[in-house]
């Protein structure tokens, strides 16, 4: 059986400055697995609307992903699906080709999403006020891409493989079929000291990371810097290790206790916005 979570909470230093919480989550599980996402919006003056941003960027990954599993879910696979060029039968895995062209796909809907949200929401007076103090040119299309910069995570589940892929910061967390909690090889050693990859880069699909495998696991998480950071490397591993164990134990209970504590690093830890989800096998 399949169980998880998501949680989010606004940041303590985003309600002293009146800001809008900017990570976003989505947790949906199935029968036989599951998929998570988690994004954070970048905030910044010049990513002035990165909290729609975020929010898209995760309903788009949880379409996207889910298309592409019942794809693979298949025999055969048409040759107008814009991921596969074959129509000779594939195994129902995924490999990098596969996953470079559904990280892709997210980048492509994203961007068109965001244009088609800023048709239906022009600049109100404020933000207009900003690019122009800001130098921004609102014609352009790939500023306006970046008024909504968001990083993303997310990661489908299943009984027979498992796949997360990343742009920007934050975490991923696997528990190995032992209980053992370990970070899978995604991390960009690029980031850090307050730089990150986006969704709004030009250049995303090079800045996207990828991890897949059919060895089997019992859960993986996906969490914004907001949760990662207020917590050391060491002990983050230990807190997923007991929050798979009390998953295991009283599903309910457990995800009372996710929220009570997101909102406690949310206010006392990172005091970031802070966004995490996770799916488990027990």
């Amino acid at each position: 059986m399949f169980t998880g979570f998501k949680a989010i909470a606004l940041g303590e230093s985003h309600k002293e400055k009146a800001l809008p919480c900017q990570d976003a989550v989505f947790f949906k599980s199935y029968k036989n697995g599951g998929i998570i996402a988690a994004a954070d919006g970048h905030g910044s003056e010049k990513h002035f609307r990165s909290d729609a941003g975020s929010a898209l960027a995760v309903d788009i990954a949880f379409n996207a992903i889910y298309e592409f599993n019942q794809l693979l879910s298949t025999e055969k696979q048409s040759a107008h699906k814009f991921w596969f060029n074959t129509k000779r039968a594939v195994r129902a895995v995924p490999n990098k080709e596969r996953i470079k062209k559904l990280e892709g796909a997210i980048i492509t809907r994203w961007r068109e999403a965001v244009l088609e949200h800023y048709r239906g929401h022009p600049l109100n007076e404020n933000e207009h006020t900003l690019c122009v103090s800001l130098s921004l040119n609102a014609e352009d299309e790939n500023t306006i891409v970046r008024f909504y910069g968001t990083t993303l995570l997310a990661a489908l589940f299943k009984n027979d493989y498992w796949f997360a892929l990343q742009i920007g910061d934050g975490k991923c967390v696997i528990i190995d079929a032992q209980g053992r909690a370990r970070f899978p090889d995604i991390d960009d050693e690029a980031l850090g000291f307050g730089k990150t990859t986006s969704l709004c880069d030009t250049n995303a699909a090079g800045n996207f990371r990828e991890i897949y495998s059919a060895v089997p696991v019992k859960g993986i998480t996906v969490a914004t810097d907001g949760v990662s950071d207020s917590f050391i490397p060491e002990a983050y591993l230990e807190f997923h290790e007991k929050l798979y164990a009390d998953f295991c134990r009283n599903a309910a209970m457990a995800q009372d206790g996710v929220e009570k504590g997101i909102g406690k690093w949310a206010a006392n830890g990172s005091r970031d916005d802070a966004a995490m989800a996770g799916i488990f096998k027990v």
